[in-house]
């Protein structure tokens, strides 16, 4: 038998069955019930937080890992062609602004310096003598026809170097060149035939794979030799068209300088005539300049330095190779201008604005945070710029969720070791609200 709560009223008496329990009853049972099992109410509690937190956070701060580090890739190629003399860098060399990576052999651009440099020599002296007759009369115009001499001096010498060049060009390296592709013709077409013979042996289990799998590499390399020796037959036809081109205007010049000649012999009694002179000199002086600032210029060419603080990567160069203008020798990737390139799906895009701060996990480094910010967001999602993009105007269309490049900007970590590389994997979260930590 129980005894009757002190603050509640004295039950009345019934026949076996207990009055209703009164409303301070029902509350000390239930405080008695939540101290016995305050365990699941704080593990009920906690579910319910987190259950808000995900519902929210998931629309509001997307995340992916559908992220990848990218970077600018430059490839640097000479603006001259030339034969490699030097070479200052290696694949992953770290280079500074200014620094010279690669020397071409200057040899060449050099001898054609010279040349300019004395060809502007002929008309500064043209020039000078011309400007000295133009007040006298017909008697000094003399000095005008000695310039003109010097000029076919100048102008047979240079049909002499131009008529040899061509000779060589045009006999020797031109028969060596074809006597050259013979060679390798011959060479691929053996490595060919044994690349036939070994392949039943190969698949007979006669000989190795690797065996067989050398005659096909040197069979590659024999027709890359070939292609080559092509290229560089074609190359000296070029050179000996130039060379002709060349031969012809300097026999141009040689007999447009003797006619100036018998003109200045003729019209030496004529003062008018050596102001006009005078006037071509000039003209002549700022075309030798020009020709002088190109070929210091093509000489600076030469030296291929590096244009921004950067890595070397996809290195094809090796000293002593030959490389024509604008054939590739390698890339150049700036590791301080990166950015990550995070695909989030068209769902998740709802609040993503440019300038939103950007949590981002790098795989590569234990999942290590970098801050960063939205730069921009891409005008179409990655299957419109795929190669093949999709077609859905058809029957069987199936809804697949697109996702949207992000470009987003990372601040540069403190720690050194930790570099970011493009290719790299990351996660990143944009943070849209700032009341969702």
């Amino acid at each position: 038998m129980t005894e009757p709560n002190a603050a509640s009223p004295t039950l009345a008496p019934s026949s076996g069955i207990g009055a209703p329990p009164s409303f301070t009853d029902r509350v000390r049972a239930i405080g008695e019930w939540a101290r016995n099992h305050k365990i699941y109410i704080v593990v009920a509690v906690i579910a319910v937080i987190l259950s808000v937190f995900w519902v929210f956070t998931q629309d509001v701060n997307p995340g992916t890992d559908d992220a990848e580090v990218d970077g600018h890739s430059i490839v640097i190629s000479p603006r001259v062609p030339g034969y490699v003399e030097k070479m200052n860098i290696d694949d992953n060399t770290v280079v500074k602004t200014g620094d010279l990576m690669i020397q071409l052999d200057p040899a060449d651009y050099q001898a054609r310096v010279d040349q300019a440099r004395a060809a502007l020599a002929v008309a500064q002296a043209r020039a000078a003598s011309l400007k000295i007759t133009v007040p006298f009369t017909v008697g000094t115009t003399t000095s005008a026809t000695s310039a003109a001499e010097a000029q076919v001096a100048a102008d047979e010498a240079d049909l002499s170097r131009a008529t040899t060049t061509y000779d060589r060009l045009s006999v020797s390296e031109l028969k060596f060149a074809e006597a050259n592709i013979a060679a390798r013709k011959a060479e691929m077409d053996k490595a060919d035939m044994d690349v036939k013979r070994t392949q039943s042996l190969a698949e007979q289990s006669e000989i190795s794979h690797q065996q067989y799998d050398a005659y096909v590499a040197v069979s590659q390399v024999t027709r890359n030799d070939w292609i080559a020796a092509q290229q560089r037959l074609e190359a000296t036809k070029r050179e000996a068209d130039a060379a002709k081109a060349a031969e012809d205007t300097a026999r141009a010049s040689v007999v447009r300088a003797r006619a100036e000649v018998r003109e200045s012999k003729a019209q030496e009694l004529q003062s008018g005539v050596r102001k006009a002179d005078y006037q071509s000199a000039l003209a002549d002086v700022q075309q030798a300049q020009a020709t002088l600032d190109q070929t210091l210029l093509n000489l600076s060419y030469t030296q291929l330095r590096a244009p921004m603080n950067s890595m070397v990567t996809k290195r094809t160069v090796e000293p002593g190779q030959q490389f024509a203008a604008g054939q590739a020798m390698f890339v150049l990737v700036p590791l301080d201008k990166i950015w990550i390139t995070a695909n989030f799906k068209e769902t998740q895009m709802a609040h993503v604005r440019a300038g939103q701060h950007v949590t981002v996990r790098v795989d590569a480094y234990d999942g290590k945070s970098f801050d960063g910010i939205v730069d921009s967001i891409a005008s179409s999602t990655g299957s419109r710029e795929a190669l093949l993009p999709p077609e859905n105007a058809t029957g069987n269309f199936v809804k697949v969720v697109q996702r949207i490049p992000v470009k987003i900007l990372v601040d540069r970590n403190s720690d050194s070791a930790a570099v970011l590389r493009p290719g790299m994997n990351v996660e990143a979260k944009i943070r849209t609200s700032a009341w969702i930590f």
